[in-house]
């Protein structure tokens, strides 16, 4: 268990080791799904048919009535190439509205595919769950490990007394894995761990395409697609749109005695939701440990990405005291938890 306030920073990199694309890879999953070409009679030759009709739907309300969504799912799809991410894309036209919806759409499309395919997709029979051996090597077993060990088996919520998570990926694959470890190890049913999750805390700066919790309103049911696209892709938020959390997630970094950066990318967007220029409640911030995956980072990046930390936290160019400090690894996540094991619960 976490003995001492923890935030968890994750970015793609985490998720990937769980099966999910990351990067070019994810946008050129975008690109394909968004590459629309229609025949007259609604013949979807190339470019995702949910897509389609999920704009065919949005075209019937007056808002959308003018349009081109064809022509602007083309041009996205085409841009795909040259983004960073499709998170810095849609940034760059926040105020182009169809390429917006468009993303989200396709940002919502691409992760429920993604699920279906990750190690985390259900087994084939009765929809049985994932295998949990499939991630034996992975950051996930080794988090359970660091969350479930010293807690008593009765109270299984002292597991994450301590522990927040700011999750920058729009995939659950962390939750459901939790819920699934928790059940395992404490021994209680899936109901009951789905109810310990539901009191978890949990970020998603730019939103996820449901809850995992079923019951839930906005209920997803993980690797599925029957849902409504336009409903989902509702749920995904531009950056602009993610700063109704920022101070949220602003008080967890102050609160936070450790932060551990997990295949975060430290694009300056992701970081100014982090950037604690002010007090946020906290009348004198703790001294803060960080721990951060830094993997295929260059000497002279990794050198960068200490200086955009140490601005974030502390204002400095370095650790704002002795009691501070920043410690790296060029390796995966899994990487990171066997290199600081103690570390990190100390």
């Amino acid at each position: 268990m976490f003995k001492s306030p923890t935030l968890f920073i994750v970015g793609a990199g985490a998720s990937h080791e769980a099966g999910m694309p990351i990067g070019t890879t994810l946008t050129g999953e975008i690109a394909k799904l968004l590459s629309l070409d229609v025949d007259f009679g609604d013949r979807v030759n190339k470019g995702d048919h949910k897509i389609f009709f999920a704009l065919k739907q949005l075209v019937t309300e007056h808002s959308w009535g003018e349009n081109s969504f064809i022509q602007s799912s083309r041009a996205v799809a085409e841009a795909m190439q040259l983004a960073l991410s499709i998170d810095t894309f849609l940034e760059s036209h926040f105020e182009n509205r169809e390429f917006v919806q468009l993303g989200k759409l396709g940002i919502a499309r691409a992760i429920s595919l993604a699920e279906a395919q990750s190690k985390m997709k259900p087994g084939k029979e009765n929809n049985a769950p994932f295998r949990m051996t499939a991630l034996s090597d992975t950051w996930y077993y080794s988090l359970a490990r660091q969350l479930f060990t010293g807690v008593p088996a009765h109270r299984p919520e002292l597991a994450f007394e301590n522990v927040t998570f700011v999750v920058f990926n729009y995939d659950r694959c962390l939750q459901i894995f939790l819920m699934h470890a928790a059940a395992m190890y404490f021994r209680i049913t899936l109901p009951q761990a789905t109810q310990l999750m539901q009191n978890v805390r949990f970020i998603h700066p730019y939103g996820t395409i449901g809850s995992v919790f079923e019951g839930s309103p906005d209920y997803v049911p993980f690797a599925s697609d029957q849902f409504d696209l336009n409903t989902v892709a509702s749920r995904i938020r531009t950056f602009s749109e993610s700063s109704d959390l920022a101070f949220d997630i602003r008080r967890e970094v102050c609160r936070a005695e450790t932060i551990i950066f997990l295949g975060f990318g430290f694009h300056g967007q992701n970081m100014a939701l982090l950037d604690v220029g002010k007090d946020y409640g906290i009348e004198e911030p703790p001294p803060k440990r960080v721990f951060v995956t830094t993997k295929g980072l260059s000497t002279s990046d990794e050198g960068v990405v200490r200086g955009q930390i140490s601005h974030v936290l502390w204002a400095t160019p370095q650790p704002l005291n002795d009691m501070s400090s920043i410690s790296t690894n060029n390796g995966t996540c899994a990487e990171l938890f066997s290199a600081y094991w103690r570390s990190l619960t100390n």
